[in-house]
C-alpha cells in the first residue's frame, strides 16, 4: 500500500494514507475516527461468536470524514487487520469509486486468508476445516461471515477488486465476487533501491563468509505453518553432504534465531530488518532465496529478491509460478515436494552458469513488469476510468 502511495505522488497524484493510528507525524497520513470503547466490548462479542471486523462500527463513519469527502477515489488496503468493517462498503461506494486491493483470499471466504485445499468459499462455507488459519475465529460461524459479505458486495454500488496474481484473479471468477469488476495489477518493488550489488561487497558488509553457498529464508518463525519453515528443514536435510557442508542458512525474520538452531546445516540469524536499502544488502549476499510457503498470493520478499538479481525456488503455490518463472528468475517445485525443492536448490548452488542466467532473468522481469512507475500507472488508469462519469476537480485518492 505505502508503496503505491509513493509512486501515486511521484506520478503527480494527491494521495492520502488514512489509518486507525497513524505512526507517523507527516500530513501524508490521517487517522480515521475510532470508537475504541464500543468496539472493544463489541469485539469481545462478536469474538465469542466467530467473527471478525464486523465490530468496527467506526468505519460506518467514514463517509462523513472530511478526507473521505475531498477524495475522489478510495483505495482500501487491510481490510482484515481489525479496524475495518467490510459492511461499511455499501454506504462508501454509494458516495465514491471503492477500489479493494486483495492481498490474499479473505474477501471472498468465510473468515480465512487463504484456503488451502478446502473450495467451500465458493458456494457459502460453513463446517470450516481451518478455524485456526489466519485470521482465526473461535467459533464456526464461517456461515453467516460469508453470507455477510456476499450481502455487503451486492448491496455496493461501484466497488472493484484488484488482485496481485492471476491465481487470485482465477479464484475470484468464482466466488461471491464473480459479478463485481475484477481487475489484476501486479505487486510492486523499488527497483531502484532493491538493486544488484556486488555480492563479496554485500556478504562483506554484513560479516558473512565468501567462502560459502548462502541459502536466504525469510519468515517470522519456525513454526508458522503457512511459510512452510518445516518443509524447508526437510528439503536441507535432503541435501547432499558436500553441499550442506559447504552452505550457510541465512534467516531473516523476528525469530529467525529459533530457524538457525534447527535447520541441520550452519546459519545465521539476522533477526528482524525493516529498512528497504539494509534488505537489498541481504538479498545481493544470497545465492538463493528459497520460498517454501503452503500459501501466497503474490511474494513481496521474492519479488524483492528478484529485483536484486537473487535466482528464487519456491513451490507451485498461488501467484508464485507467475512471477517466478517470468523471465525466468529462479525454479518451481511441485507443492510440498521436499526432494525437488532440494534438488532445485543444489542446481542454482552448483551450477554457475544456471545461477547467472537466473540472475539476470529475475532483475529483467523486475524491470519490464514490477516497477513503482509501472504499478502507479496501472492504477491511475483505473481511477481515471472509474471516474468517467464523474466529475472530480482533482485526482485525489485515499488508501485506507
Amino acid at each position: 500500500m505505502y508503496r503505491l502511495h509513493e509512486g501515486l505522488r511521484r506520478a503527480g497524484v494527491d494521495s492520502l494514507i488514512a489509518c486507525r493510528r497513524r505512526g507517523s507525524d507527516s500530513p501524508e497520513f490521517v487517522e480515521l475516527p475510532r470508537s475504541d470503547f464500543l468496539e472493544n466490548w463489541l469485539g469481545k462479542v462478536t469474538w465469542r461468536v466467530g467473527l471478525n471486523d464486523v465490530h468496527c462500527v467506526s468505519s460506518f463513519k467514514i463517509k462523513n470524514f472530511k478526507p473521505f469527502e475531498q477524495a475522489d477515489v478510495i483505495n482500501i488496503h487491510g481490510a482484515h487487520s481489525n479496524f475495518f468493517s467490510y459492511m461499511a462498503l455499501p454506504g462508501m461506494a454509494a458516495r465514491k469509486p471503492v477500489i479493494c486491493t486483495m492481498h490474499d483470499m479473505w474477501h471472498i471466504t468465510g473468515h480465512c486468508a487463504t484456503s488451502l485445499d478446502c473450495q467451500r468459499w465458493k458456494t457459502g462455507c460453513g463446517r470450516c476445516p481451518y478455524l485456526d488459519v489466519y485470521p482465526p475465529v473461535r467459533r464456526d460461524a464461517t456461515a453467516i461471515e460469508w453470507k455477510l459479505k456476499d450481502h455487503s458486495y451486492r448491496r455496493s454500488r461501484d466497488i472493484t477488486f484488484v488482485a496481485p496474481s492471476q491465481w487470485l484473479l482465477n479464484m475470484c471468477r468464482q466466488s461471491m465476487v464473480a459479478n463485481c469488476d475484477l481487475r489484476q495489477i501486479p505487486n510492486p518493488v523499488d527497483h531502484e533501491i532493491y538493486k544488484p550489488m556486488d555480492q563479496r561487497a554485500a556478504r562483506a558488509q554484513l560479516g558473512l563468509p565468501q567462502d560459502k553457498h548462502i541459502i536466504l529464508f525469510v519468515s517470522v518463525a519456525i513454526k508458522s505453518w503457512g511459510k512452510g519453515g518445516d518443509l524447508l528443514v526437510q528439503a536441507l536435510e535432503s541435501l547432499p553432504q558436500r553441499i550442506k557442508d559447504n552452505s550457510i542458512l541465512l534467516a531473516l525474520g523476528e525469530r529467525s534465531d529459533e530457524f538457525a538452531q534447527a535447520c541441520g546445516i550452519q546459519a545465521h540469524a539476522l533477526g528482524y530488518v525493516s529498512e528497504d536499502d539494509k534488505k537489498a544488502v541481504v538479498y545481493s549476499a544470497a545465492d538463493a532465496l528459497v520460498q517454501p510457503s503452503r500459501a501466497e498470493n503474490q511474494s513481496l520478499v521474492a519479488l524483492e529478491a528478484m529485483s536484486c538479481g537473487t535466482p528464487v525456488v519456491a513451490f507451485d503455490v498461488g501467484g508464485m509460478a507467475e512471477i517466478v518463472l517470468a523471465g525466468p528468475g529462479g525454479i518451481i517445485a511441485p507443492a510440498e515436494d521436499v526432494e525437488e525443492f532440494g534438488r532445485a536448490i543444489a542446481n542454482i548452488l552448483v551450477t554457475d552458469e544456471l545461477c547467472r542466467a537466473l540472475a539476470e532473468g529475475a532483475r529483467r522481469s523486475i524491470v519490464e513488469n514490477y516497477t513503482l512507475d509501472l504499478h502507479a500507472q496501472r492504477y491511475i488508469a483505473l481511477y481515471r476510468e472509474k471516474l468517467v462519469q464523474r466529475q472530480p476537480q482533482s485526482l485525489r485518492v485515499v488508501p485506507a
